[in-house]
């Protein structure tokens, strides 16, 4: 009786002092061995889609707190507490749940920063110390099936919605941890193409491309035109400049009939379920770091897609060789009007990209071989990018014509983005030399476009 007692008296003084408890290490273990005994553990992984996660994590705490004081309310603010600790995030749990962060990122126990908005911003929360991020940082990797140690001080994991945790510790550094949030956004290239059916607040865009200053109207059109006359679009940009988005809102504008076959790492573009509309992920092994530890790939995808009479191809990114090879293949068989990301710092860029990827695993293939097939995989390249104070813009749209007398690419500048006086915001030009080449000509006569 006496322990009970003293149990008892210990968790009543601990209840007036929510953060006494937070760090009583013999309280958390008792209630840690509560939840895994009573739940899941899918529903303990706090990166976890399952539906009323919290609740069914917090219906536990409070069965578990009010069966230790039973003469005591819970404070609903320290079941929270208590349940972003043991089965969250901890101190960032405010952080995901905000649907505007799109990165979180620690620095150290009390140096967090968030992307919000497309701006990065220092925030209040903190670490107790930094044994208790380090023990966050465990309970990430370990989520993946992973181990920090001096062995391995880094570790990348794609977690179970998607989003992306880095964690660095000693003696690289740190220890730091990077969390890139899994978001979907719809944005319309422009208003009367607005549909947000089927998005929550997170997820759906509060303006379009042009009223948020990231296109004109006339690239709005130019590209809209694209779509209609089924041109191969390749995006290019740095992580976070929008090219996802961009490429979801141009696949919004393909018509109903057609049969579009998307193909991705994981679910992220933000594209309206309708008409023939074909999701394929990839599968992901244990580990699920990257792509090399994916057991079904996105080339692999793509291989199968062909086989699914797709009238428009649309891969999410290219990230690895095999990737940028079996795409430029596939593109090479037909399904005009298909598209894909890829990271680059312009559109010229981006087709070096193309070469030293593809050049990286199949080195018998020279660059003279390469340049025919990506000239003839790709009729527009894109460059988005981001700029100081959040805003995403379109920067560039080329035209990939060909290839010249002189063996380089034929990229033909349709539309550029030079900042505006004062560095705010961006003027929109557009080429007055620019004259569409054969290929794309012929498109746009075969659909009607002109």
């Amino acid at each position: 009786m006496t322990g009970t007692s003293d149990l008892a008296l210990h968790g009543h003084l601990a209840l007036e002092s929510p953060t006494d408890l937070l760090g009583d290490e013999s309280f958390l273990a008792r209630v840690r061995e509560r939840l895994v005994t009573s739940l899941d553990p899918q529903v303990l992984d706090p990166f976890s889609p399952v539906p009323d996660r919290t609740a069914r994590i917090e219906a536990v705490i409070h069965a578990h707190l009010a069966e230790i004081f039973p003469r005591a309310v819970p404070d609903p603010g320290l079941v929270r507490r208590l349940s972003d600790e043991l089965a969250g995030l901890g101190p960032l749990a405010t952080l995901m749940a905000d649907p505007h962060v799109t990165d979180v990122l620690v620095n150290g126990p009390t140096d967090i920063w968030v992307e919000r908005r497309g701006r990065l911003e220092a925030t209040p929360v903190r670490f107790r110390d930094v044994q208790h991020l380090a023990a966050l940082m465990e309970k990430i990797a370990a989520l993946v099936g992973r181990h920090l140690s001096l062995e391995s001080p880094c570790v990348d994991a794609r977690m179970a919605d998607g989003s992306r945790a880095n964690l660095v510790i000693a003696p690289v550094g740190g220890p730091c941890l990077s969390v890139r949030k899994h978001r979907r956004v719809r944005m319309a290239l422009r208003r009367e193409h607005t549909d947000t059916d089927g998005l929550d607040e997170a997820e759906a865009a509060p303006t379009d491309w042009v009223a948020a200053g990231g296109l004109s109207e006339a690239m709005a059109s130019f590209l809209a035109t694209a779509v209609r006359a089924r041109l191969n679009l390749l995006i290019a940009g740095a992580t976070g400049a929008g090219k996802t988005t961009l490429l979801a809102s141009l696949l919004a504008l393909t018509p109903l009939s057609e049969r579009v076959i998307i193909i991705e790492d994981t679910t992220e573009l933000a594209v309206p379920e309708r008409g023939h509309t074909v999701r394929l992920q990839c599968v992901h092994g244990h580990r699920a770091v990257d792509y090399q530890d994916r057991t079904v790939s996105v080339a692999d995808l793509v291989a199968n897609a062909l086989r699914m009479r797709p009238d428009r191809l649309v891969v999410g990114e290219i990230r690895s060789p095999r990737e940028a090879y079996v795409c430029l293949e596939a593109l090479n068989t037909g399904h005009a009007g298909s598209g894909t990301t890829i990271h680059a710092n312009g559109a010229a860029d981006a087709l070096v990209r193309l070469e030293t990827l593809v050049r990286r695993e199949y080195r018998a293939v020279t660059i003279p071989e390469l340049r025919e097939p990506i000239a003839r995989a790709f009729d527009l390249v894109l460059h988005v990018g981001r700029l100081a104070g959040g805003q995403r813009v379109v920067l560039e749209v080329a035209e990939l014509a060909g290839i010249t007398d002189a063996g380089t690419y034929d990229l033909r500048p349709v539309f550029t983005a030079e900042r505006a006086s004062g560095g705010v915001g961006v003027i929109f030009q557009a080429s007055e030399a620019y004259e569409p080449g054969s290929a794309v000509q012929t498109k746009l006569r075969l659909h009607g476009v002109v």
